[in-house]
């Protein structure tokens, strides 16, 4: 009998237990041809919408379970793709489908109404990132499975969830992505979108998001000045300890920094904290930020015997006298071998802070900033020119 001479006696409802037995004989066929044949077949059949007994329609769930277990790839892929929109799909065929390869368990995990939240639990914790990524894309994510999601720690899997509306995300999968978003900028953004998201969680990330960001956070939750405050803190110390034994600040830190000069919280109190929890390359990226020195001038800025260029820079950028004193003090005694500085060396740093004014250091910072390649930043005959 020819598939088109089968479906004919099936639509006219003749011969149900006949087709079966013809389904069941195709299934002696293992060859790729003739699995990719049943699987047309019996496919068609399943969803024709026949009213079978259960006795029969067990039967042709008892063939897809044989064709799902042996056919390849591509056959597998074709009844997943079916299966996954229908409601009334048996549980165990779906969960079959759902561990199955990512290609052939996608579709499934994206759209079948069937899986319950044990079993993409189960998947969540047994699979690699993409199935990760396909359940947290579900229409509806339910807050168990958010809360697995979020405790598998992908970063990926993450910005996909917080990016679907159809996701529930509990008061502790909210916390843990605030978190996560100190670390991670992509994060950011799509958690400030969030309906479960709350002014304390907000604070938390204020500071490390862009002024329109800050100003929408603002509008959304009348957070006090304090509190702002406090979160400031928090973030320098996230930086301080993130920082501490690196040679080098990662892109992530660095971000950081230039968002707290864009908010304009690098101040000469942050520098000293960070001078005083012992964070020299903290300092001078937050530092050089403000002053708009390049790494390497940096670097001769701190390293330079005299500290007249600290002197002129923080000159140059209106720091007040008691700040600089504290700024140079620390900077100085953070160098390597430097635990004590002679009070000489304050003294006349601070005689040449009082003779020089804002006006005449600007334009040697600004010569600074345009030759960052500069290997002495003060030549002799240069260190008593600026006056007052």
């Amino acid at each position: 009998m020819s598939g088109v001479e089968m479906g004919t006696d099936m639509e006219t409802g003749g011969g149900t237990m006949a087709h079966l037995a013809k389904l069941f004989e195709m299934a002696r066929d293992r060859t790729p041809a003739g699995r990719r044949d049943l699987a047309d077949k019996v496919g068609d059949f399943y969803f024709a919408g026949h009213d079978l007994s259960k006795r029969e329609m067990d039967l042709v769930v008892d063939i897809l379970r044989q064709v799902i277990r042996d056919a390849e790839m591509d056959v597998r892929l074709g009844l997943a793709q079916r299966l996954a929109v229908h409601d009334q799909a048996p549980h165990d065929l779906i969960v079959l489908l759902a561990n199955d390869r990512i290609e052939i368990a996608e579709p499934v995990l994206l759209h079948s109404g069937v899986l319950r939240d044990a079993d993409l639990i189960d998947i969540i914790l047994r699979h690699a990132e993409a199935y990760q990524i396909a359940v947290a894309k579900r229409p509806a994510v339910s807050a168990p499975v958010a809360d697995a999601l979020v405790e598998m720690g992908s970063v990926q899997v993450a910005e996909t969830l917080l990016g679907n509306r159809g996701a529930s995300l509990s008061p502790q999968a909210m916390a843990k992505l605030t978190t996560a978003a100190r670390r991670v900028p992509p994060l950011r953004e799509p958690l400030l979108g969030r309906p479960e998201l709350t002014s304390d969680l907000a604070t938390r990330i204020y500071w490390l998001v862009s002024q329109e960001l800050r100003r929408a956070i603002l509008e959304r939750y009348p957070i006090p000045r304090q509190q702002l405050d406090a979160a400031l803190q928090s973030t320098v110390q996230d930086l301080v300890d993130g920082t501490r034994g690196r040679t080098s600040l990662t892109g992530e830190q660095l971000e950081t920094v230039e968002r707290l000069a864009e908010a304009g919280a690098i101040t000469p109190p942050i520098l000293i904290q960070t001078l005083r929890l012992g964070q020299i390359d903290l300092f001078k990226a937050l530092f050089g930020r403000i002053a708009g020195l390049a790494p390497e001038t940096m670097h001769l800025l701190i390293a330079e015997s005299g500290g007249e260029a600290l002197t002129l820079a923080c000159r140059a950028l209106k720091i007040d006298k008691g700040f600089f004193a504290s700024i140079f003090l620390l900077s100085r005694a953070a160098r390597p071998g430097e635990q004590i500085v002679d009070p000489r060396e304050l003294s006349r740093v601070l005689a040449l802070y009082d003779r020089v004014t804002p006006e005449a250091a600007l334009p040697i910072l600004q010569s600074w900033r345009m030759n960052p390649g500069a290997t002495q930043l003060m030549p002799s005959r240069r260190r008593d020119r600026p006056e007052t």
